[in-house]
């Protein structure tokens, strides 16, 4: 499948791999300049699959220091199953400190299913949602409030049809130990990494960690 990003990890072997996702963006400067997108793969054999992300809007730092620490102390070899990292999810983002793209003023969170073609926001989410999501059996996006506001901790998922799924959902949120907890219908099309994960036929997480700008 076209995908508009390249990589060369092998997501089934064991171990750890620190890489990146090219993601190719041609500019005056140089006609063959790429965005790198930062992933971390952490592999021990079979068990469950889980991809966690942050920075989906770049200036939610909270997720993006937690991950970064996670990577370093993840430990194959004290793990069973596979764990993928995206602690800069929409890279250039989370470089310029914005909320959104300043690549092509795109909001990650409001980009999927994406587009292999389109813009660099609109093929990040493509790449989630039709290469990266389906290899795993959850997903976790961490959010806060940002640089704007102070958000009320709190865990989201969609609403899901197969109730044995939205069972388990609910289970996984309750486990996030947060106050609060949110049950989304935003329906099928949904263009957030929640929806994104749905359609991969997965589980999608979203929790909501401080913010106002305090890290």
């Amino acid at each position: 499948m076209h995908t508009g990003l390249f990589h060369t990890i092998d997501f089934d072997a064991d171990g750890k791999v620190l890489d990146h996702l090219g993601l190719p963006f041609s500019v005056d400067r140089s006609p063959y300049f790429h965005v790198k997108v930062p992933v971390a793969r952490i592999k021990n054999g079979d068990g469950p699959r889980v991809l966690l992300m942050a920075g989906n809007h770049g200036d939610e730092y909270e997720g993006e220091f937690a991950l970064a620490r996670l990577i370093r102390r993840l430990d194959p070899a004290r793990m069973k199953g596979a764990v993928t990292i995206l602690p800069m999810s929409n890279a250039p983002a989370v470089r310029a400190s914005k909320r959104c793209s300043p690549l092509d003023g795109g909001n990650l969170n409001r980009a999927f299913p994406g587009d292999p073609d389109g813009t660099p926001t609109r093929r990040i989410a493509h790449f989630l949602e039709h290469e990266l999501f389906p290899r795993h059996d959850v997903v976790l996006d961490l959010h806060s409030g940002g640089t704007s506001m102070a958000h009320l901790p709190c865990a989201l998922i969609e609403r899901h049809a197969d109730p044995a799924r939205q069972e388990r959902a609910v289970a996984l949120m309750r486990a996030l130990g947060l106050p609060w907890g949110f049950i989304a219908d935003n329906g099928p099309a949904a263009p957030t990494s929640m929806g994104a994960a749905a359609r991969a036929g997965i589980i999608g997480l979203s929790g909501e960690f401080g913010g106002g700008g305090t890290v």
